[in-house]
């Protein structure tokens, strides 16, 4: 009987400590081409993102951080204060910003506009064959990275 309160207690404590820990990481959501801002309560002495191919720091001062969304997926960032400490720690999602968006489908083919205030074509990962030629054209202008 003793032994299983010991367990019980164990099992207790270390759903807290599991809680508490996914408390401290929580999710940064940025749309792609987008900036995401990040105030620190204690200044940072070291920022590291996972894969710097899908989301980029831009650090401001010691205590204020930007976050921009460059591809689609996830990654994660890692914020170190003094002495090693960990002051944050969490995934980066980037996202497609969705906002003032039409999707058009036709059959198989799906197309989005963008309609601020005007609709001009918007491609997108996953779009038809059209996207392509438009894709080119924004290249061609100079609008890709």
């Amino acid at each position: 009987m003793r032994v299983s309160r010991l367990v019980v207690a164990a099992f207790a404590a270390a759903s807290m400590f599991l809680a508490a820990g996914a408390a401290h990481a929580r999710d940064i959501r940025v749309a792609l081409d987008q900036a995401f801002p990040i105030r620190l309560s204690e200044p940072a002495e070291g920022v590291a993102i996972g894969n710097p191919t899908i989301a980029g720091v831009s650090v401001q001062n010691d205590r204020f951080l930007f976050v921009t969304g460059r591809s689609y997926g996830s990654t994660n960032l890692v914020v170190v204060g003094a002495n090693g400490r960990v002051l944050y720690s969490g995934r980066v999602v980037v996202t497609s910003d969705e906002t003032d968006v039409v999707m058009v489908t036709r059959g198989v083919e799906t197309g989005r506009l963008e309609c601020t205030p005007l609709c001009r074509p918007r491609p997108d990962i996953g779009d038809g064959a059209d996207s392509r030629a438009v894709a080119e054209q924004i290249a061609g202008r100079g609008g890709s990275r």
